[in-house]
Order: structure tokens, then C-alpha cells, then sequence
């Protein structure tokens, strides 16, 4: 296959849609696909195809894995608006359709669909808010006896909404259908999303059926607007994919566009894209349970490809995040997606954006995301970047870590144990989760501890506590008049949210998006999202700019300064000063933070180490000393200053 330029990532998916049907078989016909965008179609009414009619580009030949270049294709047929108002419409040798009360013709096609020589027509029949509606067959013999052939779901959510439709006859015996409600902001849900789209696939029964045999609703689908920020787009194409004469069907789910924060993608690598497959039996169509899994297990493999490489490595972060968005999208037992959710809307309940007739799909790849996130981490590694690798790896928590990425964090940062080599007799004074703690290293070594009564000062040498004129601290994160409050995990968000005040007096608390999807995040992965969560997460600075944080060991910077507060990854080293209390050493070099099943202790040109045992998996709020050689953390009552070999 001749190199389309296209990135690694979109090129693994090709082999994989051959793959899924004999294509190599002289009987395949590949047919033009037909394609459906979330964005608002032009026109009225709107074409659903993504080529003209007769017309294929070699993209989507490619990823059909047309066998074929030279095989003839089908010439899509786009439906007509209906003439004299849409109350009738003419058919052939005089004959009349008249619309049902209460209903108007809006668009439809002549199609011989009964198998009896004679072109029905197929016409889509709207309520007059547009709302609502029926596919509606009226045999040429028989005009007046129409036959619905789907019916608009009256559980569909679109009041506000401008409904656009699209008909077209995608291969000799099929029709497809598209009801896409446009949506303004204010009828957006409550994630950003609009309306869901609804796509019928009808079946025509052909010759061997015999005259008068009825078409079908063969399937539908619904998908669900993704995030106002991304695109998701669908083709169909009608093959024969096994060699049973029938023509089989193939849906293409694409996924373009970047969430905000995450930076927007260029080039080849904009859109990710993964099928389903159904085959025509004699009972209906059957979903291949193979798609869209092979093409996401493909897809992460091309990833881990592309992370072994110096020249590729730097843009396995962002691909790896669409191809989790795509995962999301498709899949309901995705960690994170709708897997809660059961029945016709179950892809509401989550991240899920598709659903097919038989209900939510379920791809059955438990390994996927930890695919991704491995992927991600040696990306990290290869780039040098060893905390950003430990925070992909910390996504899946510790006890699902594989003996591989157990390997790559024992290369990143070699175990240390460590050992408590002195508790203090003054209490810290306790904290909530997220503040600035109650311990600071002193350039010196010596050891601040933030009490109720004051600031107390501890001699590592001579093992002595004394009271200082020190001033205390404060736990608050303030970046000039604002407080950085907390991070949530939200179902109605697709990013991990910070919240803070903008200033003392204000009323409520203000969002910015991170650059962390909701799976994301110190802690395991949730099997299904159950409302709202509040992360630990370690303050690292915070001035006049904004807020440096910690979500474990995912470092990110959240910047004031603009009008609409924004979010960024954060590179390791930290180049803003290291306040007390903050989970750096006093020059601002070394972190200690909890990751990857202990604390990782980094310092900037040295080698970063994983701290484990004595109190450790108890400690809280820790701080290390410059140059990483002692932490002291917080363990019960008591600050606990440890060591490690």
C-alpha cells in the first residue's frame, strides 16, 4: 500500500479493517462509504456523504482495505426534497403519495423496495417543529397503504434544538438515515455534549426475496455529540466482507478535535479511528464481537511503536489521549464510560457517545487503557522525561501494574528502602489535603514544624526541638486574592476539574479543566464513575501567576493571569520559587511526592528513586531536604524524618 502520509497510529488501523472480512475474495465489492459528521451539515436538506455521489477518495478506499482499486462502486444516491409542499408526492405512472395528517414529506428517494420492479418511495415524514417523525414506504402499487419503516425514538432529546436530516440509498440493497439535531449552547447537556444523532440503516429485501417482500430496519445508531471541542464523525460502507453474497456492513467511528486544555492536534494525526462490523445473516445483521477491539489493541500497539522512537516519542502523549478519548467513545465497558448504564440510553450514563440497536457496546479489552498507559510511559522514558512516565504508569494504581512496567519503573527509579531515623515529640499541626503542610526543610537541614503554639525547629545532628521566632506558614494556596481549593473527578466532566475562589468574599467556586482525562489521577481507575470525587493532590508553588500542583506524580500548572484561567502540563524541573510547606526541597529542586506504589523522590539533574517502607505508606504531607538525601513526612501524630539506601 503506497505511504499516504498519514501517521503510524491512523496507518495500523488499515490492515485491521482488512482483516475483519475476506477482502481478498474476487466476490468483495466495496461500495462508496458514506459519510456522517457531528458537525452541522450545509444545505437543505443536507448530504450525508463525504464524497459525491460515484465518488471515493483513496483515504477511505485505504481504509476500508479495499482489496480491489479497479472494482466497480457503488454511486451513492442522495434523496430529493419533496415537492408541492411536502403534502404529496408524485410517483410513477401517475400515482399519488399523500403525507399522513399532521405530517409533511420533507425528503425522500424512488427506490424499487419491495422487490417488485416498480420504484417505491421512501420518504422521511416530519411533525411540523421538525421534532419528530417517521421513515415512511409507500409501495408504488398501493400508494396510499404507507408502511413505517423506523420511527424517530420519542426519547430522543432534541427540543431546541434544528433538526437536519439526510437520506441515501449507500449500496444496492441498503438506505441510511440521519436525524442530526444542531444544538446551541444553552441546549447543550451538562458536559457539553448536544443532542444525540440517530442513524437508521434500512434493508432492502433485493430480487431473490421475491416481489412484495417488506425492507427492514436493519440497525441503528445513535451517537451522542462528544465535547463542543471535538468532532466525532461515522462512514458507512456496505461490503461483502465474507463471501456469502451479502453485502456486510462497516462503520467507521472517528474522533477528531482535542478537549481543552489538551493542546489541538495537526496534521494526519487529528483523527483516530476504529470500526464496527456487521455481517449479514439470514436473521439480520450480527456484530462482529472482533471491532472495534482488534483496532484499539492495533492502535495502542502502534503507540508502544512510536514511543520507542527519539523522532516519535514527543507525540505519543497527545495520541494517546485521543485514542483513550476513542476508546471511551466507543466502548461502555471503557474504564470510566457508561459500564453503570443499562438499556436504550445507557451510553448517557457515561462517556460512551455510541450505541447500536442492541444496546451499548461492549468490547471486552480489560487491557486496553493499561496498553495506552504503558505506551505513554516509555514514550516518557525515551524522551527523558522520568516523572511524566511514572504518572501514565500511576493511572492503573499499583496492584494492576504488569511485570514489565514494573521493570521500566525499576529502571526510571531504582527501589529505595527507607528507613525512620527520627520522630519529633511536637505535633504538626493538621492540615486538610491540598494545603501547604506543616514541614519545611531549612537550607541548613534543619527541619520547620508547623504547630498549633508555633514553628518549631528540629537539629538533625544533635536530635533537638526548639522553639523559633519563625512565622508560620500558611496552609492556604493562594495565588494573589485566589484559593486553589480542591480537584474533582466529575461524571459530567470529561477532565479532571480544580476549583478555586477568585477571591476571600467571592460566592461559589470557579472550574478549570486539567490536562487529565476523568480516568486520570492519583488513584485506580474507577470500573464506573459514582458522582463526584474529590483527588489528593500536592501544592508545589503559587504566586501572582497561579498554581503549581501535583496530582501524583502528574505535575501541572494552572495560570491566572489570562481572563479564562487555563491549565498546562508542567516539565520537570520547576523553575517558581518552592514556598514552605510545599512538597520541594528549600531550592526548589527536589520533589517528594506519592507515586507508582511509594514516594518518588526526584532531583533536578539526579537520579530520581522510589521510596518504600517503614511508615511511609502512612505518611502524608511530605517535604524532602535539598538534594533528596532525607524526607520528613507527617505519620500519625508525629513528623517522621526518613532516610533511604
Amino acid at each position: 500500500m503506497p505511504d499516504r502520509s498519514c501517521s503510524k497510529l491512523l496507518r495500523a488501523l488499515l490492515p485491521l479493517l482488512a482483516a475483519t472480512g475476506c477482502d481478498g475474495c474476487p466476490s468483495s465489492r466495496p461500495y462508496t462509504p458514506y459519510t456522517l459528521g457531528s458537525a452541522a451539515p450545509s444545505g437543505s436538506p443536507p448530504s450525508l456523504s463525504g464524497v459525491s455521489p460515484g465518488a471515493a477518495s483513496a483515504d477511505a478506499e485505504a481504509d476500508a482495505g479495499a482489496p480491489d482499486a479497479g472494482a466497480p462502486r457503488f454511486a451513492v444516491v442522495p434523496s430529493v426534497p419533496a415537492p408541492e409542499g411536502g403534502k404529496r408526492w408524485p410517483l410513477e405512472r401517475g400515482a399519488v403519495a399523500a403525507a399522513p395528517t399532521g405530517r409533511t414529506f420533507e425528503t425522500g428517494l424512488l427506490v424499487d423496495a419491495d422487490g417488485d420492479g416498480a420504484r417505491d418511495l421512501v420518504a422521511w415524514a416530519r411533525s411540523p417543529d421538525g421534532l419528530r417523525g417517521e421513515l415512511l414506504l409507500a409501495p408504488a402499487a398501493q400508494p396510499q397503504a404507507l408502511r413505517t419503516l423506523a420511527a424517530l425514538p420519542g426519547d430522543l432529546d432534541a427540543q431546541g434544538c434544528t433538526p437536519r436530516v439526510g437520506l441515501s440509498q449507500i449500496g444496492p440493497s441498503a438506505l441510511a438515515f440521519d436525524f442530526a439535531p444542531q444544538c446551541g449552547g444553552a441546549h447543550r447537556g451538562a458536559n457539553g455534549a448536544g443532542a444525540t444523532r440517530w442513524i437508521a440503516v434500512i434493508r432492502l429485501p433485493g430480487s431473490a426475496a421475491g416481489a412484495g417482500a417488506a425492507p427492514e430496519l436493519a440497525l441503528e445508531l445513535r451517537l451522542r455529540a462528544p465535547p463542543p471541542e471535538e468532532a466525532l464523525s461515522a462512514s458507512l460502507e456496505v461490503a461483502d466482507r465474507d463471501a456469502d453474497g451479502r453485502d456486510d456492513l462497516l462503520v467507521s467511528v472517528g474522533l477528531s478535535g482535542a478537549l481543552h486544555p489538551f493542546p489541538a492536534p495537526a496534521g494526519a494525526a487529528a483523527e483516530v479511528r476504529a470500526p464496527l462490523v456487521f455481517l449479514d445473516r439470514p436473521a439480520g445483521l450480527s456484530r462482529d464481537a472482533a471491532q472495534p477491539g482488534e483496532t484499539l489493541r492495533a492502535l495502542a500497539a502502534s503507540l508502544l511503536r512510536d514511543a520507542r522512537g527519539k523522532s516519535t516519542a514527543p507525540a505519543v502523549a497527545a495520541s494517546a489521549v485521543r485514542l483513550r478519548r476513542l476508546y471511551a467513545a466507543l466502548c461502555a465497558d471503557a474504564a470510566g464510560g457508561a459500564g453503570a448504564g443499562s438499556g436504550r440510553d445507557a451510553a448517557r450514563a457515561g462517556e460512551a457517545l455510541v450505541w447500536t440497536g442492541a444496546g451499548p457496546v461492549r468490547c471486552g479489552e480489560p487491557g486496553l487503557a493499561a496498553a495506552i498507559d504503558h505506551a505513554e510511559a516509555v514514550a516518557a522514558s525515551t524522551r527523558g522525561a522520568p516523572i511524566a512516565a511514572f504518572a501514565a504508569l500511576d493511572r492503573g494504581g499499583a496492584e494492576a501494574r504488569t511485570k514489565e512496567e514494573g521493570k521500566l519503573l525499576a529502571k526510571l527509579a531504582p527501589p529505595a528502602t527507607a528507613t525512620a531515623v527520627y520522630r519529633t515529640a511536637a505535633a504538626p499541626q493538621p492540615t486538610r489535603t491540598g494545603a501547604f503542610g506543616p514541614l519545611a526543610f531549612e537550607a541548613s537541614g534543619a527541619l520547620l514544624v508547623r504547630t498549633a503554639q508555633g514553628v518549631v525547629r528540629v537539629d538533625p545532628a544533635t536530635s533537638t526541638e526548639s522553639a523559633t521566632d519563625v512565622p508560620p506558614w500558611p496552609a492556604a494556596v493562594h495565588a494573589g486574592p485566589a484559593e486553589l481549593v480542591a480537584v474533582e473527578r466529575r461524571c459530567d466532566a470529561p477532565t479532571l476539574l480544580a476549583l478555586f475562589r477568585s477571591s476571600p468574599d467571592a460566592v461559589g467556586e470557579m472550574e478549570v479543566p486539567l490536562p487529565l482525562l476523568r480516568g486520570d489521577g492519583p488513584r485506580a481507575r474507577p470500573e464506573r464513575c459514582t458522582g463526584t470525587e474529590r483527588l489528593p493532590f500536592a501544592p508545589l508553588a503559587a504566586s501572582e501567576r497561579g498554581f503549581d500542583i501535583a496530582l501524583g506524580a502528574a505535575l501541572i500548572s494552572i495560570d491566572l493571569r489570562a481572563a479564562a484561567p487555563a491549565a498546562s502540563a508542567l516539565s520537570f524541573p520547576l523553575t517558581t520559587p518552592a514556598p514552605q510547606g510545599a512538597a520541594r526541597s528549600p531550592d526548589g529542586a527536589t520533589l517528594a511526592i506519592p507515586a507508582a506504589g511509594g514516594l518518588l523522590v526526584a532531583t533536578a539533574g539526579g537520579a530520581a528513586r522510589l521510596w518504600s517502607g517503614a511508615d511511609l505508606a502512612q505518611a502524608t504531607a511530605c517535604a524532602p531536604a535539598n538534594g533528596g538525601a532525607r524526607v520528613a513526612c507527617v505519620v500519625g501524630a508525629a513528623a517522621v524524618m526518613f532516610e533511604a539506601k
